[in-house]
């Protein structure tokens, strides 16, 4: 029924954890501890494992799934990249009306070493460090699928960001891609504060004010978070203004370690998730914003 309540809302579902979806099917991806999901890229058998997990999240009713390049980088093969793309888009062919949004992963992801979820990136990232980073890398991916092609993706999906400088970045890099659909979602141990301990209210308004005169709707919210994070998010965020919809995928529980490279004390309820999706989703839609709903970590399709 909680499903059903929100098919009938303005609702849009996003496809859950792609790593979480792969370990299911059998995968090991402690085997490629710096690229994750993207070391499946390399291989005929890791791209069938790719195919296979996008096609269960459009078949269990994802709208948008996400390409596995969330920890590629700048020094990633040009084939890869472009594989990663391709893939999503094949399945995406196949599954009228569904939607591919490229998965961006900040900076911490492409280190690997878990400093997406703290922003302590260290001085010698700097805002153009960042920049150059997700400009380089989004221009690699997009090589063979320009947005001017008659097959490409659908959107932008800037992920797990952390701070406040790295948002200004990617804002900086969004502007020259003011008409394609995008989002940029926050990993936030308490809803309200960045990673790096900003208040998430003034950080988006500042963003906000860099959407302006952009063509494609322009998204925000967070991603990789405790389910018990989204509320108290919500009730900063939904009074502000300048963004078309508010995209939540929270895990399902628990925090990542980065050393020993697992989810601990994860804690989630699917079912209790569900029934509390359907009340974020009637909150951002009483603002007459449109919900983008899904799963990050530790949750499949």
């Amino acid at each position: 029924e909680a499903i059903i309540s929100m098919a009938q809302k303005k609702v849009t579902l996003i496809d859950g954890g792609l790593s979480t979806q792969l370990e299911s099917q059998g995968v090991d991806l402690t085997l490629f501890p710096q690229t994750w999901t993207a070391g499946l890229l390399s291989t005929e058998d890791g791209c069938r494992c790719l195919a296979t997990a996008h096609r269960a999240f459009y078949d269990a009713g994802a709208d948008i799934i996400l390409t596995s390049s969330y920890q590629t980088d700048t020094s990633s093969p040009q084939k890869l990249l472009s594989k990663s793309l391709s893939l999503a888009l094949e399945q995406r062919d196949a599954f009228p009306n569904k939607k591919v949004f490229v998965s961006l992963g900040p900076w911490g992801a492409k280190e690997a070493d878990g400093s997406e979820y703290t922003g302590k990136y260290g001085k010698e990232v700097t805002h153009e460090t960042l920049v150059d980073f997700h400009t380089s890398r989004l221009r690699k991916l997009l090589r063979d699928f320009p947005l001017n092609a008659a097959r490409t993706v659908d959107g932008l999906a800037f992920e797990t960001v952390p701070s406040a400088l790295e948002v200004q970045a990617i804002c900086e890099v969004l502007s020259s891609y003011s008409s394609i659909p995008a989002w940029i979602t926050f990993s936030s141990s308490d809803g309200v504060t960045t990673c790096d301990g900003q208040p998430l209210d003034e950080v988006i308004t500042k963003v906000c004010t860099t959407f302006q005169g952009h063509v494609g709707p322009r998204y925000v919210g967070l991603n990789c978070v405790h389910p018990s994070v989204v509320t108290p998010f919500l009730d900063a965020v939904l009074p502000l203004s300048g963004f078309a919809g508010v995209v939540l995928y929270p895990n399902n529980g628990g925090k990542w370690n980065a050393e020993t490279r697992v989810w601990e004390d994860v804690d989630g309820d699917s079912v209790g998730f569900t029934v509390a999706a359907v009340e974020w989703a009637r909150r951002i839609n009483e603002r007459g914003l449109e919900a983008f709903i899904g799963g990050c970590c530790s949750t499949d399709s």
